[in-house]
């Protein structure tokens, strides 16, 4: 029995979308906040005004590298919101946590302008090493409302998932934006 084009059509149609249909849901994932020691002094109030990410990782799948000069993307494990803003807001809170009782510490998208301080942030890499290493490279300067020259500062921070899967992998990254805060917070006293 032959069939007519519109029938293979159909069938076909039928066929794909049942293939699609079969593809797994993605999973989705988030940074958290990191508890850390708070720093002393006077309470301040603080915005993380910007963090620029490279551009390879600017897209809503979590990147790996699987090689020198080899990125995978892993379509069905994914961010929950763009990795620049998440990294905005979790390290906020971060640094919230780590600076004196009563420290407000906002993203742009709710600067009041009354900031004591500013933090801008450029990560170089924040993904794993092929051997599944978090590398976090990091530039950021502290600005003073009151005015003084910034100093911008780097840092490199490293650490090993608990086993490999991706939410340890997510978790160490959660640790080490953590350990950037402990930095940063330090250098706002």
């Amino acid at each position: 029995m032959m069939l007519s084009r519109r029938a293979a059509l159909s069938v076909l149609l039928a066929g794909t979308a049942l293939a699609g249909c079969s593809s797994p849901p993605p999973k989705v994932y988030t940074l958290t906040v990191v508890p850390g020691a708070a720093v002393g002094g006077r309470p301040v109030t603080a915005s993380v005004a910007m963090v620029d990410i490279p551009k390879y990782l600017d897209r809503p799948q979590i990147v790996r590298r699987s090689g020198a000069v080899e990125l995978g993307v892993e379509e069905f494990e994914r961010w929950g919101e763009p990795l620049a803003n998440m990294v905005q807001r979790v390290l906020a809170d971060d640094l919230a946590a780590r600076l004196p009782a009563g420290s407000v510490v906002t993203t742009s998208r709710t600067l009041s302008g009354d900031e004591a301080l500013t933090v801008e942030l450029a990560l170089g890499r924040f993904d794993p090493d092929p051997d599944g290493t978090i590398v976090l490279e990091a530039q950021w300067r502290v600005l003073r409302k009151a005015g003084g020259r910034p100093k911008t500062e780097t840092a490199r921070i490293t650490r090993r998932p608990a086993d490999d899967s991706t939410a340890a992998e997510v978790r160490a990254m959660s640790d080490a934006l953590g350990e950037l805060a402990d930095r940063i917070a330090r250098g706002m006293r």
